[in-house]
């Protein structure tokens, strides 16, 4: 039977950690976030006047909203430290959250149940205990007013958190656990559900084969609409459970209120509409069209998506072996070293602790923070703002706000929450359950005093520098001057994009890719691969822009520096040279990535020397 596929062809939205609270005016409020910016008028035209972190109350001066750029929400007139000024309503909140979540997180276990209550606390206990109702709070029901307390802004979230959660079920044959789904009805529905691109959906089925789960959909108020998609799932499911969630809204009202709190990245020309209201860099307010499809719950009952609504509340359903299968292949699979428990048991006993799925939990983590971890789940040393964090974990980038010019490293800022600076001015949590001694940044000859990190505790790779070396082979040297090379250290660059293995190699030099197997001649020279002289010496090809290794520049290498930024991989070597395409050392950050999407968009040229 043919189903609707048209979302997997169509918008699309690249998922980023951005989070967008939308409050009502109250007497006092609070800044949700951090660096948050209090200007001088209703505008980013405006000067600011400080800089204001997650928690600051505020006097809020008037309840009216004031238009002003750079804030589609609106900016409330407030008062704080004295001083009055405008802030945008996006990033206020009415109150601070009832628990520290027990921070400082200075274990793999502590992250885990903290980040268990965060999710619980505010959202599944709260009514919004399906993905969908995270990003749509439309349960009349629930503890914060419809339209207001919504996890994130990316429109497209729900679905990408469905769809992995669904791939993880498949590969992990979790899909006969008898699940159940909680799916929204508004009033006034459209007719006919559409795409905003590719128009009237197809699919589903009239067929009734099931009177009993027939007449469970009536009673539920489900019309033919829904059913077409449900009795498919019904037939493919038996034991999956439907739930009507009724919430008395006009779906067009909806679309009205959610649209200012529904964002989609800047390459999805065909989701947003003049004028293009920016919600924060390259993201934008999605247009009246895209909101309604992702707000229309018809749009999503297939098999890939429809666990957007699955109840993520605890089920006995769940064992420890469940939770297993889903971290499989991950290095959650094994067991933490500093409460030395297995993950997996973790995971159960926090979901049991706060009422949420631990399948739910295990899921978000791994997408996180990727199968093989990051320094987010490792405790080794980060630096940043200046200040120097080591032995704090954060296993679902709670914190990491997408504004911060490395989210990932703002959230073991967040897991640091409480904790005490030593006498080095280092934030200090432990590794491997004793208290961490913070990597010195000089050498020292006694190796009694400076031993070797561990691997929890190893040292960032030095950065080659950007000037060329002078090397100490002279005909070395002048080979690549005649060939336009340049060697940095232990690496060659200057190749234009696209150059031939055919047209480098030659009899002094042999040309192998990045796993050492003599490089095709019809190949192009990709960052990793290797120029072996005939005199001894090697040197690895750099591509600036080209972090996967494939000689080209594409979404692919965006995908990467992505990663790097969050935390979810670690480039190294001449991977991570190549993706110093704007900074020209230290870590990689947001001008690298607007550099390599103006590559892509051919707004620019990346400097290859």
């Amino acid at each position: 039977m043919k189903l609707k596929k048209h979302l997997k062809k169509s918008l699309l939205l690249i998922s980023l950690l951005s989070s967008i609270q939308v409050v009502n005016a109250s007497t006092t409020i609070y800044v949700s976030g951090n660096q948050v910016r209090l200007r001088s008028g209703a505008g980013t035209n405006y000067n600011y006047i400080m800089e204001l972190n997650d928690n600051t109350a505020l006097t809020l001066l008037s309840n009216e909203k004031y238009n002003g750029d750079g804030c589609a929400n609106g900016w409330y007139k407030v008062k704080v430290d004295n001083k009055e000024g405008y802030i945008c309503s996006t990033f206020t909140k009415t109150g601070i959250a009832k628990s520290s979540y027990n921070r400082p997180w200075t274990s793999p276990k502590k992250a885990i149940y903290g980040g268990a209550e965060f999710v619980a606390d505010g959202y599944i206990s709260s009514g919004q205990n399906t993905s969908y109702l995270k990003k749509f709070n439309v349960n009349p029901n629930a503890y914060y007013n419809v339209y207001t307390h919504q996890y994130m802004a990316n429109i497209s979230a729900p679905y990408s958190e469905a769809a992995n959660a669904y791939k993880s079920y498949k590969e992990n044959n979790l899909l006969s656990l008898p699940l159940h789904f909680t799916i929204p009805i508004f009033n006034n529905m459209p007719a006919k559900t559409s795409h905003p691109v590719y128009g009237e959906e197809q699919g589903g089925t009239s067929t009734v084969k099931d009177q009993a789960f027939e007449a469970e959909l009536n009673k539920q108020g489900f019309d033919e609409t829904y059913k077409r998609w449900l009795r498919v799932i019904h037939e493919a499911h038996p034991n999956w459970t439907f739930q009507s969630l009724k919430t008395n809204l006009d779906f067009n009202t909806s679309i009205a209120r959610e649209k200012y709190t529904s964002s989609v990245y800047y390459t999805c020309t065909a989701c947003r509409e003049v004028p293009n209201y920016e919600t924060e860099k390259n993201w934008y307010i999605a247009n009246d069209q895209t909101v309604g499809y992702f707000l229309d719950p018809r749009n999503f009952l297939e098999e890939d998506s429809i666990l957007m609504f699955e109840d993520l509340s605890y089920s006995n359903n769940y064992t420890e072996q469940t939770v297993k299968s889903v971290l499989k292949g991950t290095f959650m699979e094994g067991t933490d070293p500093i409460d030395h428990e297995a993950y997996s048991k973790i995971f159960l006993e926090a979901g049991k602790a706060f009422n949420v799925s631990p399948i739910y939990l295990a899921s978000l983590s791994k997408q996180e923070v990727g199968p093989k971890g990051s320094f987010t789940t490792t405790g080794e040393q980060i630096e940043y703002n200046g200040i120097t964090y080591i032995g704090f974990y954060n296993f679902f980038n709670i914190g990491a706000y997408s504004s911060e010019p490395n989210p990932a490293k703002a959230g073991i800022v967040y897991a640091s929450s409480g904790a005490a600076r030593n006498s080095e001015g280092t934030y200090v949590g432990n590794i491997g359950g004793s208290p961490v001694v913070p990597v010195s940044n000089t050498t020292n000859t006694n190796n009694n005093q400076n031993p070797t990190p561990t691997n929890n505790q190893s040292q960032e790779e030095p950065k080659p520098t950007t000037t060329e070396n002078t090397s100490t082979n002279s005909s070395l040297a002048a080979t690549l001057k005649s060939m336009n090379l340049n060697q940095k250290n232990s690496y060659v660059t200057n190749f234009k994009v696209g150059t031939k293995v055919s047209s480098i190699s030659n009899k002094n030099i042999t040309i192998k890719d990045a796993k050492g197997n003599k490089a095709d001649t019809n190949a192009t020279i990709s960052t990793g691969y290797t120029l072996n002289f005939t005199s001894g010496e090697k040197l690895t090809a750099v591509i600036y822009g080209d972090l996967n290794g494939d000689g080209t520049i594409n979404s692919g290498d965006i995908l990467k520096m992505r990663q790097q930024m969050l935390g979810q991989i670690r480039l190294d070597g001449a991977y991570l040279e190549a993706a110093h395409v704007k900074t020209l050392s230290g870590s990689i950050n947001s001008g690298d990535l607007l550099k390599l999407r103006q590559q892509i968009l051919g707004q620019t040229t990346i400097d290859q020397s």
